[in-house]
């Protein structure tokens, strides 16, 4: 049985880093690596996204020895997703398409229905993905897994239409909406980052978890309205590439056990220190359950209350 299923993208990367060197068709995109973060935490992962026919064999291929679920991998005409992904400083990245991609809405359509076999899913994360896509499988979703947890995670790249997510009112049909900061600052205007995230748990019944890179992330409990700074795990970081779709995957693990929203949100600190050590998503090493709960005890240690 399937527990978690990440919905979204898959891509095809062309990474360009700091030293102009070039990582060419590095396997990505949002689905992979929160499904990734989950499988931190659960073996019972599955993974529901579309790649270019000419990908498929491959992409099924790794994914399938990944440990990861491919049933809802499907495969449409063209290339799929194809992005260059350019490093700007160590932390900073910008995602364009190539002249031979797929397009956005072309991923969306080709995706297909949810397979029979994630229907029974305890949770599910839609990663980022274009803001129609997002609110379609927001709505199919809940729709299919009324009693499931699901999470949100949007995008604010230049070829979607950020402004669709400006109206928040999807947030009633979430368990937890999971953007960074940027996000938050750039499509919301948020001139008071904590009381923007305690506004928007209360008035939706959401619990809001906002990551701040290298500052971990703040989160506040859609019941209780406490506000928690989480701080980020000590890691060898070799690319961040991913480790915000990481975090979801860990934190959603968290929300299908019921544990309290903090501990959620340390355990997507985790998902998301394994994924920054490596270059790419399924380079991923996958620890012990000892060395996992042992990072998360070190961040629940420095969890704490937000100081106003």
């Amino acid at each position: 049985m399937i527990d978690l299923v990440t919905v979204g993208w898959l891509t095809i990367d062309d990474i360009v880093l700091l030293d102009h060197t070039c990582k060419p068709n590095v396997l990505g995109g949002g689905a992979l690596y929160s499904a990734v973060g989950a499988l931190i935490w659960s073996d019972r992962v599955g993974v529901h996204s579309v790649t270019g026919r000419k990908y498929i064999d491959d992409v099924l291929g790794r994914i399938s020895a990944y440990g990861l679920d491919a049933t809802g991998i499907n495969a449409i005409e063209g290339n799929g997703l194809e992005l260059w992904l350019l490093h700007e400083t160590a932390s900073d990245k910008q995602q364009i398409p190539r002249l031979s991609s797929s397009t956005a809405a072309e991923m969306d359509a080709g995706r297909g229905p949810l397979p029979a076999a994630y229907r029974g899913a305890h949770g599910f994360h839609i990663a980022p993905q274009s803001p129609d896509g997002s609110f379609e499988n927001l709505k199919k979703l809940r729709a299919l897994a009324p009693e499931a947890s699901i999470t949100l995670d949007l995008m604010a790249d230049g070829y979607v239409d950020a402004k669709r997510y400006q109206d928040l009112a999807f947030l009633e049909d979430l368990d937890a909406f999971l953007p960074s900061e940027a996000e938050v600052l750039r499509i919301f205007g948020a001139s008071d980052l904590a009381a923007w995230v305690t506004e928007q748990a209360e008035r939706h019944g959401c619990h809001v978890a906002v990551k701040l890179g290298e500052a971990g992330s703040l989160v506040c409990d859609r019941a209780s309205g406490r506000l928690y700074r989480v701080p980020t795990y000590p890691a060898d970081v070799l690319d961040t590439t991913g480790a915000g779709d990481a975090f979801c995957g860990g934190f959603l693990a968290g929300m299908i056990e019921e544990r309290a929203v903090e501990e959620c949100a340390a355990m997507g600190t985790v998902s998301a220190s394994y994924v920054i050590e490596a270059w790419g998503a399924l380079k991923t090493r996958k620890p012990s359950s000892a060395e996992r709960d042992n990072r998360l005890a070190q961040v629940l240690a420095r969890t704490a209350p937000h100081a106003a």
